[in-house]
């Protein structure tokens, strides 16, 4: 898995925010946003420009800093639930190929 530059962490900010990145893309994009100030800045700035103005314009009050934190602890949360059921699956299927290969194995001998 290779790492994301800055340049191309920003150009997925937009993503990002619209909940549109594969789940891939959105490690990447997390991973490099919790080690780069200066993405993370972008991030919030294009978070309080698209959501902020459409909070102001509703007329709701709204605290963005804590609402982009739990945003991107929430993605996180569903990221690492999503890794521990795919390494509950693939040992899954490690068991069932490994109990073929017994029952094959009694069924030959």
């Amino acid at each position: 898995m290779t790492d994301l530059d800055c340049k191309q962490t920003e150009k997925l900010i937009p993503q990002f925010l619209k909940d549109e990145l594969d789940n891939r893309t959105e490690k990447k994009f997390l991973n490099h946003v919790d080690g780069c100030s200066s993405c993370l800045e972008e991030l919030s700035i294009q978070f309080l420009v698209t959501t902020g103005m459409q909070r102001l314009e509703n007329g709701d009050t709204f605290d963005l800093n804590r609402e982009l934190r739990m945003r991107i602890d929430t993605e996180k949360r569903h990221l690492y639930i999503l890794s521990s059921l795919q390494h509950g699956l693939y040992a899954t299927e490690a068991m069932a190929i490994l109990a073929a290969t017994m029952i094959l194995t009694m069924v030959v001998l």
